[in-house]
């Protein structure tokens, strides 16, 4: 139970984050980076906003939140429940900032959201290790080809596309070099002021969480701006391949298998982002 209110807890303070800062960016509309007056009027809008200072605070709180689960439980057990916020972000972004969602950013939606839950589950049965071997050839080949089909549709857009993907990388690593770095510094639990001290110590010294806020830091002013360009039910949807790059960046730093399900999890996640780039 107490692990469900925990990531109870993430999603909720994540989507929440999310949406006031798509609040707070849809009052400012688009900013031109090129234009060095632009440029400043934007960095003191989100210094002055009341509502990007309450975004900024809800996603701190979903931040810490999540060290304490990827303490306490595994990698690919936490992010298939993040994969949630799509839904969420959507659902909220439709009633409370009135954004017109499409059928096919619904579907699209939905997919990518059906595509994380695939690529974060483990596989419970064995399959034949020749027709493993021979579908897993043709899913990579099915992948590599759904990359390169984005490629035209993101040169239509490729000051947003450019933004999604610091925003995939930023936050992508900074999930993986997070866990990694709680995975070292163990289960979180509650305790006496030297306790807690001692925890904050390993916490600030360690290498591994400092790149993971990093990583995060860079992904989070990128997400601002991008909210600038474009639609929240757009921008959280096409950076889904977050999860995929922490997934199979677990697979290595965190020992954490990719089976065959996970394979057809990212061609899944692949189709998703490729609709929702079709709805211009």
């Amino acid at each position: 139970m107490t692990n469900f209110i925990l990531l109870t807890l993430l999603v909720f303070t994540q989507v929440i984050g999310d949406i006031l800062l798509g609040f707070a960016m849809k009052k400012i509309g688009k900013v031109d980076l090129s234009n060095v007056s632009a440029f400043w009027s934007l960095i003191t809008y989100v210094v002055t906003s009341p509502w990007i200072w309450l975004g900024i605070f809800s996603l701190i709180i979903s931040l810490v939140l999540y060290y304490v689960a990827v303490s306490r439980l595994d990698l690919s057990f936490v992010l298939p429940i993040l994969a949630s916020n799509y839904i969420f972000n959507a659902l909220l972004a439709w009633l409370i900032l009135g954004e017109h969602i499409s059928s096919l950013r619904w579907i699209a939606t939905l997919i990518i959201t059906l595509g994380v839950f695939i690529v974060t589950i483990n596989k419970s049965h064995e399959m034949r290790k020749t027709f493993f071997s021979a579908l897993k050839k043709y899913l990579q080949s099915g992948l590599n080809f759904l990359i390169f089909a984005l490629l035209p549709f993101g040169l239509f857009r490729f000051k947003i596309w450019v933004f999604i993907l610091i925003i995939v990388l930023g936050d992508g690593f900074g999930y993986l070099f997070n866990a990694k770095g709680m995975k070292q510094i163990g289960k979180v639990q509650l305790g006496s002021l030297s306790h807690m001290l001692e925890l904050g110590k390993k916490f600030i010294t360690n290498h591994w969480i400092i790149l993971g806020i990093t990583g995060q830091t860079i992904s989070f002013f990128s997400f601002i701006y991008a909210l600038s360009l474009a639609d929240i039910s757009l921008i959280r949807p096409a950076t889904a391949l977050t999860y995929v790059i922490s997934l199979v960046g677990a697979r290595f730093m965190l020992k954490e298998k990719i089976g065959f399900s996970r394979l057809v999890g990212l061609i899944i996640v692949g189709i998703g982002i490729f609709l929702i780039d079709l709805n211009k």
